[in-house]
């Protein structure tokens, strides 16, 4: 094997080390109680090149963030082939879906982190990763949208991508409410969305 490509491999070994030693301290310890040296010491690698790869803890949870989605993107895009025939059904489902899968691979205390990232450093690479998070979601409910735009059930004069920025907003909105408690469960969270996505989508649905 040519040394750039060992090199390279080498390099992918070692930063899914430190992913994989980051995400079972934060979840065993939490997030603010664990040290870079903790996470260097259970990846056996040297904090240096964890600051070398990631520069911050939080870059490195942004980082974990996004292989977590990359995870989940199979789960998603079966949802998004053969969604439920009724719209509210459709996006009720995609919403228990994205639910499920944030509760289950980051704590409320990580995702706390990474939705305040735009606004402790905006312009940074937390910043700009939780923004690119974000739009994917958006393109994937531009999709849904357009798919029942196609089948009459939505009206023709509405526009997926302004929709789907507004969805978006609502549902980010009642994200943050149920991290930033530490007794709302995820059925009350879908609940309070369900009530006003309903709000949203009176008229705009075609029975």
């Amino acid at each position: 094997m040519p040394p750039q490509k060992l090199r390279e491999r080498q390099k992918r070994q070692r930063v899914a080390q430190v992913l994989d030693a980051a995400a079972l301290l934060f979840t065993t310890r939490g997030y603010e109680a664990t040290r870079i040296e903790e996470i260097a010491e259970t990846a056996s690698v040297a904090p240096a090149t964890i600051y070398n790869y990631f520069a911050t803890k939080p870059n490195l949870l942004m980082a974990l963030a996004v292989r977590h989605v990359r995870a989940a993107l199979p789960e998603r895009r079966a949802l998004l082939r053969v969604p439920p025939d009724d719209p509210m059904e459709g996006i009720n489902a995609f919403e228990t879906l994205l639910a499920n899968q944030a509760t289950r691979y980051l704590s409320r205390e990580c995702w706390r982190v990474i939705l305040s990232a735009q606004y402790l450093g905006p312009g940074g690479q937390a910043h700009r990763t939780g923004i690119r998070l974000n739009l994917l979601i958006r393109r994937h409910y531009v999709q849904l949208l357009r798919h029942y735009q196609r089948l009459g059930r939505l009206h023709p004069l509405v526009d997926p991508d302004d929709l789907a920025t507004l969805i978006v907003g609502i549902t980010t909105w009642h994200f943050a409410g149920y991290i930033s408690s530490d007794t709302m469960t995820v059925r009350e969270l879908l609940d309070t969305g369900t009530r006003h996505l309903r709000l949203v989508l009176a008229g705009l649905v075609v029975p």
